[in-house]
């Protein structure tokens, strides 16, 4: 007769790991204390622009706010530092901060963050001949995290013609090669920023989408691939452009073009470093799917509070671009292993796939996998031989909705991770 299995019951201690969620927003502030011939101090005021992004943020209450078209006069810091303290350190708010960023261009990129729940570490520059591209990495440390993740903001050449898309291609390239040179594939890397591409089979969007090393991987987190421009299909996902009749400064002709993006590393689709895309999070603030060729304003628009719609309106001819990201191991370890050399990290949630990855010095160690539902039956088994650093794919799809067991077990181990299937 066989024994029942006490691991489930038994448990040798507790630990839990938290589970958090951040919130980045993508945003094109359109010549943003850059002053031009069309764009100018009576159509697009810094001072008023600043109080329409503040009235943005504090309605969508980002961690992270990554933006491009800074203007650099004086200075970068300068733009920088305005924004700080009149759109986002407003009415007793003290949390936000900047990283460094700086520019070969009259236009700059930037990023913001949240100090009580990211730490700045570091910044590259990539240089293009056009725009630099800037990464940025941060590290998360609320709950006593150390996560470490890299946000990449661009802003590619714009226009339509051959010629743009293929200095948009070179752009990317730059890109691509500083990452490769960077070690440690992609991991918990973020592409996000103002594209300028028309179709996903523009050659800037296959390198990223598409690259000849597939380690370094880009995902459309709601995986909308297609011919973007003025397609009806795409219209709950355009960005651009919020004015229908010409101001002078905005862009002109109604919502038809997805131009703002945020694109994210597999690591973060699948959730096997700490990070891990938030299912449906993922929208274009303002944009209610009926805006095909029209404006922001005109049919009314009901998605938000008439003040923020407003703001959007004024602010830029882009919308932001919003999406939420889980920050933490993702399990929770009901019992751990006697062995302190081997460790199962497990993404949980869990939909159609059950991942996980082992910290452990052991190499071709037997390993028994066994999931079980919360009466302790075993509704999936396998054996696993152990490999450093290896992610573990299992298909799941046939699984119900609930609460499960999984335990690895063999010589010397027995830890058990308690999941939640989630579709």
């Amino acid at each position: 007769m066989k024994k029942a299995l006490p691991i489930v019951f038994i448990l040798i201690s507790i630990y839990s790991f938290s589970q958090t969620t951040i919130k980045l927003m993508n945003y094109n502030l359109l010549n943003f204390n850059n002053y031009t011939s069309y764009c100018d101090q009576t159509n697009n005021s810094h001072v008023a622009k600043a109080g329409y992004l503040k009235t943005i943020v504090q309605n969508q209450e980002p961690d992270l706010l990554a933006v491009c078209e800074l203007g650099t006069s004086p200075s970068v810091t300068y733009t920088i530092n305005y924004i700080l303290g009149n759109s986002l350190n407003v009415g007793g708010e003290t949390k936000w901060a900047a990283t460094n960023t700086s520019s070969s261009s009259y236009l700059a990129n930037g990023l913001f963050y949240d100090k009580n729940k990211f730490e700045y570490i570091g910044h590259e520059v990539v240089a293009t001949g056009i725009r630099d591209i800037n990464i940025y990495k941060l590290k998360y440390i609320e709950n006593g995290e150390n996560i470490l993740m890299n946000i990449v903001v661009l802003h590619l050449k714009a226009g339509n013609s051959s010629s743009d898309a293929s200095q948009r291609g070179e752009m990317v390239d730059y890109l691509m090669t500083r990452i490769s040179n960077l070690g440690n594939s992609n991991e918990n890397f973020i592409v996000t920023g103002d594209f300028n591409v028309y179709t996903s089979n523009e050659t800037a969007f296959q390198k990223l989408i598409n690259p000849n090393d597939i380690q370094y991987t880009f995902y459309d987190p709601i995986n909308q691939i297609g011919a973007w421009g003025n397609n009806y299909t795409f219209r709950e996902h355009h960005t651009q452009s919020t004015h229908l009749d010409d101001n002078d400064c905005h862009s002109y002709g109604g919502m038809n073009d997805r131009f703002d993006f945020i694109l994210i590393a597999g690591s973060i689709k699948d959730g096997n470093a700490n990070i891990k895309y938030k299912t449906d999070s993922y929208k274009a603030v303002g944009q209610d799917g009926l805006r095909f060729n029209k404006s922001l304003i005109s049919p009314s628009n009901t998605s938000l509070p008439q003040e923020v719609i407003t703001a959007l309106y004024e602010m830029s001819d882009h919308l932001p671009v919003v999406a939420e990201f889980y920050m933490g191991e993702q399990n929770s370890s009901i019992s751990l292993t006697t062995d302190p050399q081997f460790y199962a990290n497990v993404v949980n949630p869990i939909d159609d796939k059950l991942v996980f990855k082992l910290q452990t010095i052991y190499k071709n160690k037997i390993i028994n996998l066994r999931l079980m539902n919360i009466s302790g039956a075993i509704v999936y088994e396998t054996q696993i031989l152990t490999q450093t650093d290896q992610i573990y794919s299992y298909d799941m799809t046939g699984l119900s909705k609930g609460v499960y067991i999984l335990n690895f077990n063999g010589e010397g181990i027995n830890q058990s991770v308690k999941l939640v299937k989630t579709e």
